[in-house]
């Protein structure tokens, strides 16, 4: 059973505007489940800020139960930083460099990629402008989950909603397959997608780390593509494997 007792101040906020939005009800008991949002007729909404797999089996009781269930994620495409004292005195404001794409989902998804064209399921991609905010440590300090390679001088302490800017619906297999760019040829390989998404306008006028991250998503995106058999293999080309979309 899921509560609000580790929710995070980003989640609280985007499950209210989503509640007053579809004039539901909050934290609602179904079967073994706590849903964050339900209204009208065995309709679920559930909010999640990352790796959306953790919802799989939840999703999966939900669907086979006859209810419709959207799940509500978020790519963070701008992020301001504020910087405060361990005392709360706050030290600076930038903004970060660093900026998510539609192609930033893909790792999240792996583990639901089975539930991701049933029917009476929608992944709802929201593209929002956030602050997070951070206290300044005295030495490098490794999280509580431990999962930082390299140690900083700064924990994180919350991420605040500054704007909604845009949504993008995915409910089956066509809305999935817009994401592969219409410059490659019937046939392709993993560097030709990278090569092709790198190309894209919304990517080109990034900087280089959010551009080479969103080349990175080519081999992620073959593979949750593979498995939800929108994608097949059809040759090689060299050392290459060759796919196209499945017919």
């Amino acid at each position: 059973m899921i509560n609000t007792y580790n929710e995070s101040k980003l989640h609280a906020t985007l499950k209210k505007l989503y509640a007053l939005e579809y004039n539901g009800k909050t934290e609602i008991p179904i079967q073994n489940w706590i849903c964050d949002i339900v209204y009208a007729e065995k309709k679920v909404i559930e909010i999640q800020t990352k790796n959306v797999s953790k919802l799989a089996k939840k999703t999966e009781d939900l669907l086979s139960n006859g209810f419709t269930v959207t799940i509500v994620h978020p790519v963070i495409i701008s992020k301001t930083i504020e910087t405060y004292s361990k005392k709360g005195i706050f030290l600076k404001k930038r903004k970060s460099p660093r900026t998510e794409t539609i192609y930033s989902i893909f790792r999240d998804l792996t583990g639901i990629y089975h539930l991701l064209t049933k029917k009476n399921f929608t992944l709802e991609i929201i593209f929002i402008e956030i602050t997070e905010t951070r206290q300044q440590t005295d030495t490098p300090t490794q999280l509580i989950n431990k999962s930082r390679r390299f140690l900083k001088n700064w924990i994180p302490l919350e991420k605040r909603l500054n704007s909604i800017l845009k949504k993008k619906y995915f409910k089956n297999k066509e809305d999935y397959l817009s994401l592969i760019p219409p410059s490659l040829s019937e046939s392709f390989s993993t560097p030709e997608l990278s090569k092709a998404i790198s190309m894209l306008p919304e990517i080109t006028n990034l900087n280089k780390s959010s551009r080479m991250n969103a080349e990175k998503q080519a081999r992620l995106l073959i593979w949750l593509y593979t498995h939800m058999n929108l994608l097949e293999e059809c040759g090689k080309k060299g050392r290459s494997k060759l796919y196209k979309i499945s017919k």
